[in-house]
């Protein structure tokens, strides 16, 4: 799953940090750290020496880090559309509505831009609109994003969907590497922020999403029609879960069939975690060597092992893997539920 970063490798830009300003009138806007998954300093990487860092361990911060680096991009890097907005009059209206565009691609890209923007009583609402470089009008162009942000006092909500269709159409969006995936489905995430306490809720519901790696030694699928969600409470403590289809083939276990992969991950206010694993056969696909694969993992404040465990048949044919005792867990396995 290490290819993932290439498929959001999108070279685009859709919000603005903040606001957007636009001739006279001020929309609030999504900030980065509406949608910044925050991990606790013990899930990062470093050098142990003997010490051990769990393998679910790592892939928690990697999956986090992973989406970080589209969903607050997309937040943040604001300059491909809104350096055409900025403090600018409005292409035309449509009531409250004010329109923008189409403009063609400041980057020199076969593409055009088109926004919809509608400032709330409690916030902001958008569209997002590419089509081909020369578009003439909005009927000409696909909707690529919606969007929207509601806040009362200290709390923030909102967020955003995404048609990966659309880029996939207008696959310059993809940038560099862009030809080496195909992708596929529809993103959507929500989040509700407090910023006082910075307790957060981000979800990313996966609609019937396809990746395709083209090119490398071994043509990938990854599937998901499910989610990731994060929740941090105000101390600190929190939660993360992923879960996708995929091959997972690195370490010899697994063949060419797509199985599903679940990871949770719950950690307390000062860091220790607790990480529960799934490789799963679905209703009889996969070939997995050994049929389902469980992985359980705790890790003290440091963010090393203290131990680890692989269901039985798995643990038989790894053996030495299995690590450390249960008993010394400070996250207690209901941290899960919900989940």
């Amino acid at each position: 799953m290490t290819r993932l970063a290439s498929l959001f490798a999108l070279s685009l830009s859709t919000m603005s940090t903040g606001c957007f300003l636009f001739g006279n009138d001020a929309a609030d806007f999504l900030e980065g750290d509406d949608v910044r998954i925050e991990l606790p300093e013990s899930i990062a990487a470093r050098n142990g020496g003997e010490q051990i860092r769990g393998d679910l361990h790592v892939a928690v911060e990697w999956y986090s880090r992973q989406t970080n680096a589209w969903v607050t991009t997309l937040v943040e890097n604001s300059a491909k559309v809104v350096g055409y907005l900025d403090d600018i009059q409005p292409t035309s209206t449509e009531g409250a509505i004010r329109i923008y565009g189409p403009y063609d691609d400041d980057q020199g890209r076969d593409l055009s831009w088109l926004v919809r923007l509608e400032t709330l009583t409690d916030g902001s609402k958008y569209e997002l609109y590419v089509g081909v470089r020369g578009a003439k009008a909005q009927a000409d162009m696909d909707l690529l994003m919606t969007g929207d942000l509601h806040h009362e006092g200290k709390a923030r909500s909102g967020g955003f969907t995404m048609d990966l269709d659309v880029v996939e159409k207008h696959a310059e969006m993809k940038g560099a590497d862009g030809d080496l995936t195909v992708v596929a489905g529809t993103v959507d995430v929500t989040f509700t922020r407090d910023v006082e306490t910075e307790e957060k809720r981000i979800d990313l519901d996966f609609k019937e999403v396809t990746v395709e790696y083209l090119g490398y030694l071994d043509d990938d699928i990854f599937y998901s029609n499910d989610r990731y969600a994060y929740a941090r409470k105000a101390d600190g403590a929190g939660t993360f879960v992923v879960a996708a289809y995929g091959e997972w083939d690195d370490n010899g276990w697994s063949g060419p069939e797509r199985e599903k992969m679940v990871v949770q991950a719950a950690w307390n206010a000062d860091g220790a975690g607790r990480t529960h694993g799934e490789i799963l056969e679905v209703d009889g696909v996969g070939d997995m060597k050994y049929g389902d694969l469980y992985l359980d993992e705790c890790s003290g404040t440091d963010g090393f092992l203290t131990w680890r465990a692989l269901n039985d048949v798995y643990a038989v044919a790894a053996p030495g893997y299995n690590f450390g005792d249960e008993a010394t867990c400070l996250v207690p396995l209901s941290a899960f539920e919900g989940l």
